[in-house]
């Protein structure tokens, strides 16, 4: 049993890779900073918040959303989400481009993602498609 352990120990992969990590580590509010490699849109602050028993919410850039999330090694599964339902402009942007920023963001949230740290306060959740939103941890 001992040597068991031991190799299991010795075979477990690199720390930092994925959210594989307790729960603890992606529990609190981080920042959408891209989608798909481009920057979030300017006057805009999507958010996501990871709460300890389950629960996740935030802001899409224009309307409020929340549901529920689990973890299973480096997937997290989201389901029950919900949103308002405004339409939004900001300044120097037309309402399809906030709108359709959202909706990426959004759809991105709908199921199982694959969940990663590239580096420590980054989170980078990549659906099947191979879409990419990087957060970062906020303040």
């Amino acid at each position: 049993v001992a040597f068991s352990l031991l190799l299991a120990a010795c075979v477990s992969g690199p720390q930092g890779t994925d959210v594989g990590q307790p729960t603890a580590y992606i529990v609190g509010s981080w920042k959408l900073m891209a989608v798909a490699g481009a920057p979030v849109l300017p006057g805009t602050s999507p958010t996501l918040t990871f709460s300890s028993d389950g629960h996740a919410n935030g802001n899409g850039g224009c309307n409020a959303f929340g549901g529920s999330y689990t973890r299973a090694g480096d997937t997290l599964t989201f389901s029950h989400m919900i949103s308002t339902m405004m339409a939004c402009t900001r300044p120097g942007l037309t309402s399809e481009q906030v709108m359709g920023q959202e909706r990426r963001f959004l759809s991105a949230l709908n199921g199982a993602v694959h969940a990663s740290q590239p580096e420590t306060d980054v989170l980078v959740l990549t659906t099947a498609s191979g879409e990419a939103l990087r957060l970062e941890r906020a303040p």
